[in-house]
């Protein structure tokens, strides 16, 4: 409220009382007028005039983008370019799911003409963007009936991208792969490191590659072939229905399911394979099949801000949109499955010629993890975990490959052993 507007109310007010007290022959409204009289005196001679506020804000992260579990340490600058102000607040606003870990974010003192106030603190936030939008600042005057708020846009923006686990390898055999070198076998006949089978021997193949055991049994040239070696077509999908979304508290089984996908989206784009990303639950968010390190940021960028849904629409795996992927590819389902529906849609997808690895993350064990024995907690617990190995085993007899991940354990260690060429030969 400023000077002016203040000293009109209260001198109205006391004259107002003056004048009743005149007019009722009654000195008590007369008494009462006294405050607000010394009030207004003490607005014309004491009060400095108010003026606008010239503030200038900085605002500096380290980083903008970082992975779930890292932090963001910040540092706010406001210096004046106005007159002093008595006493002045100052708080950096944060995104609601934001919180300060060390340091302060808030200030609350004078500030000189000229001065300068620097805050640091550190931020933690979950995954996905936010928006740092400015400072709430409070100036407090002398005399002043409430304190001035004004709110000063200082934007930044920050990224924080789910947690990609390091996996060593993941061996598929799709039936379809692309025409360039890669690590995929491809069945098919040539130059390679795994021997492939004999042909008869042509004019222009190498000396090196021809079978003299067999031209010292028969007396016919052959040459070896080797298995060739392509880059895949990938496709991961992500389911985001909130109906298969499991709690834990404040665990989540979605949480888990992109930490999958960020995890094997990452491995097969280090190997070189055209990988794309498929997010089905609140629309089709699509990000369309690339290579190398910035296919890998626009992967994690579209994970970050994944979040679940329950649009009616979606509610089935039956919409799944197979024209996107490449005929005869390789799919990478990340999902808990939501029952026997889904089961036939993955059957349905097989008979198409996809092969498919499904991930499944398995939130009972952290649910369990720290309970102590009980009858009745341990039958729902064989009940729930019979009704799972019923799907997965039904997935696993139609050629799916299934890996059951529990959440408490790294991912590295089923994919080691159910997706690997050493896992398979140990198994």
């Amino acid at each position: 409220m400023s000077s002016r507007r203040k000293l009109a109310i209260t001198s109205g007010i006391a004259i107002g009382l003056i004048v009743v007290g005149i007019l009722v022959h009654d000195g008590r409204p007369l008494v009462l007028s006294l405050p607000f009289l010394l009030y207004s005196a003490a607005l014309l001679f004491l009060e400095e005039p108010s003026a606008s506020l010239s503030l200038r804000i900085e605002r500096r992260l380290d980083v903008s983008r970082i992975e779930e579990g890292e932090e963001i340490r910040v540092i706010l600058s406001v210096e004046n370019h106005g007159k002093a102000i008595p006493t002045v607040g100052l708080s950096d606003r944060l995104p609601a799911e934001a919180t300060v870990s060390d340091g302060e974010k808030t200030y609350l003192g004078p500030l000189a003409e000229g001065g300068r106030i620097t805050l640091r603190y550190t931020m933690h936030v979950g995954r996905g963007g936010y928006t740092l939008p400015g400072v709430d600042v409070t100036t407090y005057r002398r005399l002043a009936l409430s304190p001035t708020r004004t709110f000063i846009a200082c934007e930044d923006h920050s990224l924080v991208l789910p947690r990609a686990e390091r996996l060593e390898e993941i061996e598929i055999r799709p039936r379809r792969t692309r025409a360039y070198a890669g690590i995929v076998r491809s069945n098919r006949g040539g130059s390679g490191l795994d021997f492939f089978g004999c042909r008869a021997y042509t004019t222009g193949d190498e000396l090196r590659r021809i079978n003299w055991r067999v031209y010292a049994r028969r007396g016919e040239l052959v040459v070896n072939e080797y298995e060739q070696e392509r880059i895949a077509d990938v496709s991961v999908l992500l389911d985001a229905r909130e109906r298969v979304n499991t709690h834990v508290g404040e665990e989540e089984s979605f949480t888990y399911a992109v930490r999958a996908a960020a995890s094997v989206a990452s491995l097969f784009l280090k190997q070189g394979n055209n990988v794309g990303l498929l997010i089905y639950g609140d629309y089709l968010n699509w990000t369309f099949p690339g290579y190398g390190k910035k296919q890998r940021e626009k992967i994690l960028d579209s994970l970050a801000h994944a979040k679940t849904s329950d649009k009616e629409i979606f509610e089935d795996l039956r919409f799944v949109p197979t024209r996107l992927f490449p005929p005869q590819s390789q799919l990478i389902l990340v999902s808990p499955l939501a029952g026997e529906d889904d089961v036939e849609v993955l059957g349905i997808l097989r008979a198409r010629g996809y092969e498919i690895i499904l991930i499944v993350p398995d939130l009972l064990p952290l649910e369990l993890e720290g309970l102590p024995p009980d009858e009745e907690r341990d039958l729902a617990r064989r009940i729930i975990t019979l009704r799972r190995n019923l799907l997965l085993s039904t997935l696993s007899g139609i050629g799916v490959r299934v890996i059951d991940w529990d959440v408490t354990e790294p991912l590295s260690y089923p994919i080691s052993w159910r997706l690997s060429r050493r896992g398979r030969r140990l198994g």
